[in-house]
């Protein structure tokens, strides 16, 4: 089995996001104060991948 890179991981990560929002999921990721959402986790998670991409 090949190890996964970080860069993989998070790929598949953005791409599971993006289902949950394209299908209107109601998954919360903190508490039901904050209500973090795919919609909201989404961006953390893109910039992460570019931040690992940069030199």
């Amino acid at each position: 089995m090949k190890s996964l890179t970080t860069e993989t991981a998070l790929d598949i990560l953005i791409a599971w996001l993006q289902d949950n929002i394209d299908c209107e999921s109601g998954i919360i990721f903190d508490n039901d104060e904050d209500k973090t959402d795919s919609a909201a986790l989404l961006p953390c998670i893109e910039q992460a991948r570019e931040d690992i991409r940069s030199p």
